[in-house]
């Protein structure tokens, strides 16, 4: 197995991984609505894997839309660390037993110290889903209904958070398990590049798993 094979089966892991354990997050939710420590951790480490196996798919995706793709990897890195942030949050709202609206008063005292890292960067992420399941659209380098799936996921990720109603959040997490546990799986079996016509380097286009 060369270089670029292994890192191919890498990244599809992490695109498994990460919604996977995003979404058993959510059984970790505390009964006032806020995160639990468990819910923090899990959701750290999910972003952790995911982001990962994005920015696999955007280096892909930037050999036809390159300028797209570098700007969706800058919100999608700053999307993820918002959202890592809500999760060590957690930490801090089950030691103190703070209350969602306790949560949410509390960090008003920063005001836009507390926009930069939690409230700014926190939409980007699924933003950052949407624009990668449009470029995928548009460069075909994924069956439709996958791309149209993930986009889907990046327009109903909010309803799995900012409600915080248990059964929406667990119906938009398997969703997002199932859009990304497929693109993992073309992401697994991708081809390693060749040489075009031109000298460029290009990663044969997956749709189903083969050539």
């Amino acid at each position: 197995m060369n270089s670029e094979k292994f890192l191919y089966r890498l990244q599809g892991g992490c695109l498994v991984i990460g919604p996977a354990l995003f979404a058993a997050s959510t059984f970790f939710w505390r009964p006032n609505g806020t995160y639990s420590a468990a819910t923090g951790t899990l959701l750290v480490l999910a972003l952790v894997f995911w982001t990962y196996g994005l920015i696999g798919v955007l280096e892909t995706l930037r050999a036809r839309l390159p300028v797209y793709a570098g700007v969706v990897q800058l919100a999608l890195v700053y999307g993820a660390i918002g959202g890592a942030a809500f999760g060590v949050r957690g930490f801090y709202d089950e030691l103190f037993s703070f209350s969602r609206e306790q949560s949410v008063q509390a960090l008003t005292t920063f005001g836009v110290r507390a926009d930069l890292v939690f409230y700014w960067p926190g939409p980007l992420f699924p933003l950052s889903l949407l624009a990668i399941g449009i470029g995928l659209i548009r460069s075909r380098m994924a069956p439709l209904w996958t791309s149209i799936v993930v986009c889907a996921a990046g327009v109903l990720f909010p309803l799995s958070r900012v409600p915080r109603v248990a059964w929406a959040a667990h119906l938009v997490d398997g969703l997002i398990v199932v859009a990304f546990a497929y693109l993992g799986y073309l992401r697994f079996h991708m081809k390693p590049s060749r040489k075009t016509r031109s000298g460029d380097e290009s990663p044969v286009a997956v749709r189903d798993g083969r050539e």
